[in-house]
């Protein structure tokens, strides 16, 4: 599409090179600086990548900055049942989401 951007963002740990901790992929298009359309998914966080059709729609109209966007990633996570060991990642996707789209912005 003519417009549109797209960032990938691997977290992972320090000493690792291997496998991602959480990893987020964001294609958006831009209009007048705002977010028009926006595709997420992330890695490492279910069985399989998950695409977050939930809250793509929300962030249309809001300006491709973390304060703007990471309020509306969070709800994706409204229903997650993380176990005790990898609760953390909960936090760690909706920020990996959220830098994954300022930097398709930028």
């Amino acid at each position: 599409r003519r417009g549109a951007r797209s960032a990938y963002v691997k977290v992972r740990e320090r000493a690792s090179y291997e496998y991602a901790l959480v990893s987020a992929a964001a294609a958006i298009e831009l209009e007048d600086g705002l977010i028009s359309r926006a595709a997420i998914a992330l890695g490492s966080v279910a069985l399989k990548p998950w695409r977050l059709t939930q809250v793509e729609a929300r962030l249309a109209g809001l300006p491709p900055t973390r304060e703007a966007v990471l309020p509306v990633l969070k709800d994706a996570f409204g229903d997650a049942r993380p176990l005790a060991h990898n609760r953390f990642k909960i936090a760690m996707a909706a920020g990996a989401a959220a830098r994954a789209i300022v930097e398709a912005a930028a």
